[in-house]
């Protein structure tokens, strides 16, 4: 038992020096890591396209629908690996669509507020507002917007490593003491 929680804090420890190091990267280099994660993603997309033409051709006796798809699977992998960042882009600009709509309709409701004499109508218009250029800004300046998260979440690799690290360390302390007291009460 003892063997195996020994197994256990090298492998949490391994992994703790592996996050804090993946988080210096993405906070370091976030466009950088970005393109790199897209493009091994797109690697795995055409290796995916590829297999499956070759199982369609072999296993299937031609399949010619099978084949499509899995040149189509191809293709676009291909094209994520040509432009990693258009797609990586798509995520802030979806929810900076999702964004200006809900501000729209807040809007809408800041205005419908106004119309039935609320309290401080004028609250759910800089809501509304808010809402809209947030969603501007992410649609806008999508790349940057990633680029921001990617570095953000560098931040909370770094501190998950270091705070595995910590506990392991803090455990293995804890158990040697706990050692020494069973060594000790064992001579009495």
């Amino acid at each position: 038992m003892k063997e195996k929680i020994k197994g256990l804090r090298l492998n949490i420890t391994i992994s703790g020096l592996f996050s804090i190091i993946l988080g210096i990267l993405l906070l370091a280099y976030p466009a950088e890591s970005l393109t790199t994660i897209s493009r091994v993603l797109a690697g795995i997309i055409i290796l995916a396209g590829i297999f499956i033409i070759i199982s369609q051709i072999f296993e299937n006796g031609f399949n010619a629908m099978g084949i499509a798809v899995g040149g189509v699977l191809a293709i676009i992998g291909l094209w994520i690996f040509m432009a990693p960042g258009a797609i990586v882009s798509i995520i802030p600009i979806a929810i900076g669509v999702l964004l200006v709509v809900h501000g729209l309709q807040d809007l809408g409701l800041a205005i419908e507020a106004t119309k039935a004499h609320a309290p401080r109508p004028w609250l759910t218009f800089i809501v509304a507002i808010i809402n809209i250029l947030l969603g501007a800004v992410c649609v806008a300046d999508a790349f940057n917007v990633v680029t921001i998260a990617t570095r953000l979440i560098g931040i909370m690799l770094i501190y998950d490593g270091i705070t595995d690290i910590f506990t392991v360390h803090k455990v293995n302390k804890a158990s040697k003491i706990i050692d020494v007291d069973i060594l000790h009460e064992e001579d009495v």
